[in-house]
């Protein structure tokens, strides 16, 4: 008989109350899955994106100039701060997208002097027909869950993540990652 992931897990649980008894190893069964889920979606993604010669990092960028609506876009430091990178990250993923002809920066009038990241007409029908595919392909990974427990785990994993993001500072993370 095979084993499932969670027996695994279980495994690893015990094998550490019994090395360490004197430590609260309980979390082991929360965070090795969703550490485990996390690397699972972030391969599966990668490969659907591949397929159109994309990575998560400009996925994060076309999609958050496609949320903001007409005209789609957003200046540099609008970007950085939707995205959470830096600067620099942002101009590396806008090169690439214009590189690919996905973006282009356009100057606004009559100053010229603030500079838009905007999707171009190309880039945003391409935009669409991927973001299609990522949908399908997320939804594909979460096809073995009944909807009222997709339902129960939405919610769940909302409030832990917003209990860590309003909450007190995570450890060894700094406040400007928190923002």
């Amino acid at each position: 008989m095979e084993s499932t992931a969670g027996d695994q897990v279980g495994r690893i649980i015990e094998a550490w109350r019994r090395e360490r008894p004197d430590v609260d190893v309980s979390s082991i069964g929360i965070v090795t899955p969703i550490w485990r889920l996390g690397s699972i979606i972030t391969d599966h993604r990668a490969r659907v994106l591949a397929a159109h010669g994309l990575e998560q990092s400009h996925l994060d960028v076309l999609a958050t100039l496609r949320r903001t609506g007409a005209p789609y876009r957003l200046t540099a430091g609008e970007l950085s701060r939707h995205c959470r990178v830096t600067a620099g990250a942002t101009t590396q993923r806008v090169q690439a997208m214009e590189a690919l002809g996905f973006v282009e920066r356009v100057r606004e009038e009559p100053d010229r002097r603030t500079v838009h990241v905007q999707l171009t007409p190309e880039g945003l029908a391409r935009l669409d027909g991927i973001f299609a595919d990522v949908m399908a392909g997320d939804e594909s990974l979460l096809a073995g869950l009944a909807p009222r427990q997709r339902t129960a785990l939405e919610e769940l994993l909302r409030a832990w993540l917003d209990g860590l993001e309003r909450g007190p500072a995570v450890p060894g993370q700094d406040d400007v990652t928190r923002s």
